[in-house]
């Protein structure tokens, strides 16, 4: 069965030439917006929560660098603010104001309605874009400036629930349609027409989209440069939500991370590549586009390991995702970078097109 479904993946994806969207591998970045937490508040972590201190002390180059990088897959993180002002008084900029920093935070953009970007309220709240739109603008912005540049696919992750940390300002849940609807705006007012790659697209007439990517395939390679895909990585509960009423994502901006025997199934998330390996492999081989990450919380860095990174990279998962692409900041001055082989930041898939095969960046 294995053999029958690695012929059939080659015969679809043609030796020696990436044809499709996920004939590809490239390197993405992980939490791509984060900036540096303020000295302060980097201070009272580690004192009160050194583990956690640890695990958050990286940050990122602004994402049209990233892109300027090689980077072609970032994660956005989302808060709802439909009334504006719910993350405008962070409490980590009061101890750092107190301290004396200046921060850059922008106050006045979240007094302002519309889906905020940060990591956690009130502790790493500082982002290179605070806002979805801006986020949105600055890659469109660089995409239209590079229109040929290889598909690039976005992230949106939504922590939606209440923190376990006293004191921490607790999200909007995401499982309301008018939010969802809301979200799909947002982005369909900066990715207009032909920009995005939508689950409609790629659908086409199949039954579903599940059927499509297995079968149908995803559009060209050619079809899909210059152009942008997103895809809402959330907890169950929003996922349903936002195919309610929309089968197979009908008329949807984003893809959705579903279990893979489900209509909407079409792209994959999968946290550690070493433990998952096998099954990131049949999915690729499968049709479906999947995400994994080569290092997570500074644990990789720290001990210069690539073990993860090396096994993101031969699972075939077309973005493998990472906190210290080439150029990333260092403020551990560890020297530790993730590129795929011969410090490429984009190949041809070594699981869909294994052989013979030159991709142009």
């Amino acid at each position: 069965m294995k053999a029958l479904l690695l012929a059939t993946a080659l015969a679809s994806a043609g030796a020696g030439a990436p044809k499709a969207m996920n004939d590809i591998q490239v390197v993405g970045s992980h939490n791509s917006f984060k900036s540096q937490i303020p000295a302060a508040v980097m201070a009272k972590l580690r004192e009160t929560e050194p583990r956690l201190a640890d695990g958050l002390d990286y940050y990122h180059l602004p994402l049209a660098r990233q892109l300027d990088a090689g980077v072609r897959q970032l994660e956005i993180d989302i808060f709802a603010d439909p009334d504006g002002g719910r993350y405008a008084n962070p409490k980590g900029e009061a101890l750092a104001r107190a301290a004396g920093e200046r921060t850059g935070f922008d106050r006045a953009a979240m007094l302002r309605p519309g889906f905020k970007v940060f990591h956690i309220p009130d502790v790493d709240y500082i982002s290179g874009c605070v806002t979805l739109v801006r986020c949105l603008r600055e890659v469109d912005g660089w995409s239209q400036s590079h229109p040929d540049h290889l598909p690039i696919m976005i992230t949106i992750n939504a922590a939606d629930t209440p923190s376990e940390r006293p004191g921490i300002t607790s999200p909007l849940p995401l499982d309301n349609a008018a939010l969802l609807d809301s979200l799909d705006g947002e982005i369909r007012s900066v990715l207009r027409g032909n920009r995005l790659i939508t689950p409609d697209e790629v659908r086409g007439k199949a039954a579903s989209l599940r059927e499509a990517v297995r079968t149908r395939g995803w559009p060209t390679l050619n079809a899909a440069r210059g152009r942008i895909f997103v895809l809402l990585d959330v907890r169950p509960q929003v996922s349903d939500a936002y195919r309610a009423g929309h089968p197979s994502l009908a008329g949807r901006a984003m893809f959705g991370w579903y279990p893979d025997e489900q209509p909407e199934s079409a792209i994959q998330i999968v946290q550690d590549p070493i433990v998952d390996g096998e099954r990131i492999t049949r999915w690729v081989r499968e049709g479906f586009i999947v995400r994994t990450r080569t290092d997570a919380n500074t644990v990789e860095a720290r001990r210069h390991d690539l073990a993860k990174a090396k096994a993101a990279m031969a699972s075939g998962a077309q973005a493998v995702s990472t906190d210290y692409y080439p150029g990333a900041p260092d403020p551990l001055h560890l020297s530790f970078q993730v590129t795929l082989p011969e410090k490429a930041m984009a190949r041809c898939s070594p699981v869909r097109v294994p052989v013979g095969c030159k991709l142009r960046p």
